[in-house]
């Protein structure tokens, strides 16, 4: 079984002490799929905007290296910060996944990419592209957070279906 993905139960099971802790959590399952990847990782890169896209265009526009971009949106349900070119964009830079708190759009597009997205919902309209960001601040130590059966850290994201 060398190589296959853990299940998110095994990882809980395995991590106990962390949930026991408030740690590790399991939240509501709210995220859809998107992308030809049901199963993706990778070490994280983090970013927060609400409503405003030109961040999430600018990091996919860099080499992704095998990364994953975890974008927290605020839930925004108005408009998506995310779209076909910037996946596709993501997906020929290396780009292993994109998880994002908020809608995205051009689903189609996406789902034709070999990229791994989840996102809350899709969404027609466009985000502004006024560059309004969000300060966030993390602390130096591992943060683990479980979305649905999404798993992040400061160091990974692992994803898996069953």
């Amino acid at each position: 079984m060398a190589g296959l993905p853990l299940a998110t139960a095994e990882v809980c099971d395995a991590n106990s002490h962390l949930i026991s802790s408030g740690d590790l959590r399991a939240l509501q399952p709210v995220f859809q799929i998107y992308g030809r990847r049901q199963v993706f990782s990778g070490p994280i890169v983090t970013l927060k905007v609400f409503e405003d896209n030109v961040l999430v265009r600018a990091f996919l526009e860099e080499k992704g290296n095998g990364r994953v971009l975890v974008v927290d949106g605020g839930g925004s349900t108005r408009c998506a910060i995310l779209g076909g070119n910037p996946v596709q964009q993501a997906q020929n830079n290396g780009w292993a996944g994109i998880v994002v708190n908020g809608c995205i759009r051009d689903v189609d597009e996406i789902n034709g990419c070999d990229i791994g997205v989840r996102a809350l919902a899709s969404h027609p309209m466009k985000a502004n592209k006024k560059d309004r960001v969000i300060s966030l601040s993390i602390s130096s130590e591992d943060v683990i957070l479980m979305l649905q059966t999404i798993i992040l850290s400061l160091v990974f994201l692992i994803y898996t279906f069953s």
